[in-house]
């Protein structure tokens, strides 16, 4: 049982948003459907399955789906859920889950803190960028151990919770 399971969906989304990404090493930024602006959420699992599980239960219903239209997402999304669940997330499975998950909201990006330290797809580079305050166009350079804290630091400032 995860410890975010029988909590309403505000606490539950706080509770995953404020936990630390180097015990918690598995993020998922969520956000609308709707282009730039709309509200975003970073969360912390322990792994790609409590992850899955957080997408499957807890995300759709913070991002306003009930009753038939919470089931008829959850069946559209299953075998794209199993995949992750198992094999862990990739750029295919999010797209695929992003196209199945259209109007409600959408994966920005998944992955562990070490892609994100790295740099490691189009959105850690975006704000690996601003974290290194450099200007357009130029490219971040990957974090070492000691600038995690400080990162950390930044991602809270960024995404201070996740949007009830």
């Amino acid at each position: 049982m995860f410890d975010w399971e029988g909590r309403d969906i505000v606490d539950a989304s706080r509770l995953i948003a404020k936990r630390d990404p180097r015990r918690y090493r598995t993020g998922l930024l969520t956000a609308g459907a709707r282009p730039e602006g709309s509200a975003c959420a970073l969360q912390w699992f322990r792994g790609h399955p409590e992850m899955a599980q957080f997408l499957m239960r807890v995300e759709p219903r913070r991002w306003g789906l009930e009753m038939s239209e919470l089931i008829a997402f959850k069946a559209r999304v299953q075998d794209v859920i199993t995949a992750v669940d198992v094999t862990g997330p990739d750029e295919s499975l999010r797209s695929l889950f992003n196209e199945l998950a259209t109007p409600h909201f959408a994966v920005r990006w998944w992955g562990t803190l070490d892609d994100l330290k790295a740099g490691r797809g189009d959105w850690p580079r975006t704000l690996l960028a601003r974290f290194q305050d450099l200007s357009p166009g130029t490219e971040p350079k990957p974090l070492d151990n000691r600038q995690v804290a400080d990162l950390i630091e930044f991602l809270k400032t960024e995404y201070p919770l996740s949007p009830d």
